[in-house]
């Protein structure tokens, strides 16, 4: 395979098509009712009565999966248990809010979710009092859902491990044993038959409005970086509106702040020609993120910088290809990695975590990618190409991260019905890829990304990307 550098223009970006809110399906209670449903019937479900997931600002996404209750600055707790309406235990400022929730849930006020210093009195019961009312008793058998799974064999045998906080996990113990209470948030997140990690052509095209929005405000945040600006200068022009994010804005020049990869915007930091930068951000089902050298071309940078393109930009480059066109249902996870690894070597490249992921509302769910797995692509996978590069001596960094979903023709199908904008965006981006970037990219993958698979060799000069020659 090789690499060349392509002038072009990236239309998708500079002609973008547009976003047509009225063609966004929104969510229902039916949506809702139907991922309860899917939940107890998974095998791995039918030992427990009741499954408890707790929630807060940063891991909100469980408790929101099944009820659309986004939970702010307070905490929350979701009780579900078979064939009754869910119970929701949420504080002060909750109490309002989550009367916006499409579904059907008995609240219970527990203001010691609310922030320190408000009220807590008795219109408050206590945790152990609302679990007896939900019909908790000793004996019941829980699945209890934070935000992880543990490798047992790092931790003392039989032990529950889970990380939802203990004044919790002490009050349902109280009432259950602590030996009926299970850390279940596999049921979610398990890389084989976790619920998120199959999602709907209504969750597809939220994603890929998220992707939309992302990529494009990055690519206007590359676009418009000058020498002598600020990181917080720069993050600007990434064009943030009011959705709410899943992962920090990364807008980051020079060594120390790349090499560290997910600082904030920084006051002092300024940009220079030869700096490696990192741009990037992420909403809810889609982060974009792009990194490699602030330069012009080859002059701006140093004797011993000059192997960046051909020793380091393109073999990445071309790992990248390798991936796209290889993503096809039935392939494993396990092909990928070791593709990664034989084309740059996982160590050799700086390869610090795994080459891809699953993602969802939450960006990183679980990932399947290792080099013994056996688990499949299939349809209805959201999954980020996502493995950042790195040399140290001497420095150089880059990262292509994009979104894409796995779709047979009977999903894409449904996609383009519930919203003909969003297809028409996904075919705009794959003939982009097949005709600019000449990446022979499967009929299944739909890329969520306005830049996919974008990399510029010279960060300063959008113009220019790599492509298979």
């Amino acid at each position: 395979m090789k690499i060349v550098e392509k002038q072009t223009k990236v239309t998708l970006c500079e002609n973008p098509l547009p976003i047509r809110y009225d063609d966004f399906p929104e969510y229902t209670k039916q949506d809702y009712l139907d991922r309860i449903e899917r939940l107890w019937k998974l095998p791995q479900a039918q030992n427990y009565d009741y499954i408890v997931i707790y929630g807060d600002r940063e891991h909100f996404a469980n408790v929101d999966y099944f009820t659309g209750y986004d939970v702010r600055w307070e905490e929350t707790l979701l009780i579900l248990q078979r064939d009754r309406i869910p119970t929701i235990l949420v504080g002060n400022e909750g109490r309002g809010y989550v009367n916006e929730t499409l579904i059907d849930l008995n609240i219970e006020m527990y203001q010691t979710f609310s922030l320190m210093g408000t009220p807590n009195d008795e219109r408050s019961k206590k945790l152990k009092d609302i679990l007896l009312g939900c019909g908790m008793k000793c004996g019941s058998r829980i699945g209890l859902i934070g935000w992880k799974e543990y490798l047992k064999e790092l931790f003392s045998p039989h032990q529950l491990l889970t990380d939802v906080p203990y004044y919790i996990v002490a009050a349902v113990a109280e009432i259950t044993g602590i030996d009926h209470i299970s850390n279940a948030t596999g049921l979610l997140s398990d890389c084989r038959y976790g619920l998120k990690h199959t999602v709907t052509a209504k969750e597809i095209i939220h994603f890929e409005l998220s992707g939309t929005k992302t990529s494009r405000g990055v690519y206007n945040c590359i676009k418009h970086a000058k020498p002598g600006m600020r990181e917080i200068e720069a993050a600007a022009f990434l064009n943030i509106d009011g959705e709410p994010q899943n992962l920090h804005p990364t807008v980051n020049f020079g060594q120390r702040h790349v090499a560290a990869g997910i600082g904030s915007a920084a006051y002092g930091q300024k940009l220079e020609y030869g700096m490696p930068v990192g741009i990037g951000y992420g909403l809810r089902g889609s982060l974009i993120h792009k990194a490699g050298m602030y330069i012009r071309n080859m002059d701006d940078l140093s004797d011993n910088e000059q192997g960046y393109l051909d020793k380091f930009l393109k073999p990445y480059f071309a790992a990248i290809v390798q991936w796209y066109q290889m993503s096809r249902i039935g392939v494993t996870c396990g092909e990928l990695y070791r593709m990664v690894d034989d084309m740059l070597g996982i160590r050799e490249f700086g390869i610090g975590l795994v080459p891809g992921h699953f993602t969802h509302t939450d960006e990183w769910t679980n990932s399947p990618f290792a080099d013994d797995s056996d688990i499949k692509l299939g349809s209805g996978q959201a999954l980020q190409c996502d493995f950042a590069v790195g040399f140290a001596d001497p420095f150089m960094s880059a990262h292509i991260d994009d979104g894409y979903v796995i779709a047979d023709a009977a999903l894409q199908k449904e996609i383009k019905s519930l919203s003909p904008t969003a297809y028409e965006r996904f075919m705009a981006r794959r003939e982009f890829m097949k005709n600019v970037l000449n990446i022979k990219l499967p009929d299944e993958v739909l890329p969520l990304s306005d830049l996919p698979g974008v990399c510029f060799p010279y960060m300063a000069d959008t113009s220019i990307v790599l492509a298979v020659e």
